[in-house]
């Protein structure tokens, strides 16, 4: 009885071990699930197209404004960074979800095919402003050395001043101030369009959540008018804002999750 027992034990130990591998592995947690939903909204949601229609709709009614009000003498010019405000890189936010990567990975890559697509209304307001003479900047974060494939990108989709007198790549820091900076020497711009607030003014660069909140209130006259935000879920200084201070190897998950406004039931 004694060996009939250790036979009918091996192969059920053998199968239990089994099964709890296969748990551990189907179990294993997914980090970029939380931009799933994002990512859909971005590449799926009439209401995320509406919202840039809408940004950009602002836009075109600021720029007459500010073009029939204009009293300088200097060449006229709107600013705009490229990511998530002229090209659509949800592609890349859709690899890194699938394959459990993150920025940097596959970036360079995704750059290098030049296949991103336009955000809508960006082409057709960024044509109008060069109906009404007033140039394009291209101010973004990509690193310079991604300039000719971003370049590239631009062209193909048809978007005007697309050449290198009109694009500032990222060299040696983040803050765009000293590129918009350069910008003002030549032009005077009437308008910004980002999906960061840094892209309009680099007093939000650094801050804590609650700061930019504040900063936001102060500005909010300039909302609609010189600046046109436009939307991005997926990622962003909002997002660093509130992870800055986390200790190393924090559980995001549950750090995401304390920071949700909730309410007590009753």
């Amino acid at each position: 009885m004694k060996k009939l027992f250790l036979v009918l034990l091996v192969p059920v130990m053998g199968m239990m071990m089994f099964s709890c591998k296969c748990e551990t592995k189907t179990e294993e947690v997914k980090d970029n699930d939380a931009m799933l939903y994002s990512t859909l909204y971005v590449q799926r949601a009439a209401e995320y197209k509406a919202l840039c229609y809408q940004a950009y709709n602002t836009a075109h009614l600021s720029l007459n404004e500010k073009i029939e009000n204009y009293e300088g003498d200097k060449k006229l010019a709107v600013v705009v960074d490229i990511d998530e405000t002229v090209l659509d890189n949800s592609p890349h936010a859709a690899r890194s979800i699938l394959e459990n990567t993150s920025y940097p990975k596959y970036w360079d890559e995704w750059c290098n095919l030049a296949e991103a697509k336009a955000v809508p209304g960006s082409l057709e307001f960024l044509k109008y402003a060069e109906s009404k003479g007033v140039e394009t900047f291209y101010i973004s974060n990509r690193k310079a050395h991604l300039t000719a494939v971003t370049l590239k990108n631009l062209q193909l989709r048809g978007f005007p001043f697309a050449n290198e007198d009109h694009i500032l790549l990222r060299t040696s820091t983040s803050d765009k101030e000293e590129r918009r900076n350069k910008v003002k020497e030549t032009h005077d711009i009437l308008i910004f369009c980002g999906d960061n607030l840094g892209d309009f003014s680099s007093t939000y660069d650094g801050q804590s959540t609650k700061k930019r909140n504040l900063l936001a209130f102060e500005q909010m006259n300039e909302f609609g008018s010189t600046y046109i935000a436009l939307p991005n879920p997926t990622y962003g200084a909002w997002l660093s804002a509130m992870t800055k201070e986390a200790p190393k190897g924090v559980d995001m998950d549950s750090l995401y999750k304390a920071k949700l406004i909730n309410f007590e039931l009753k």
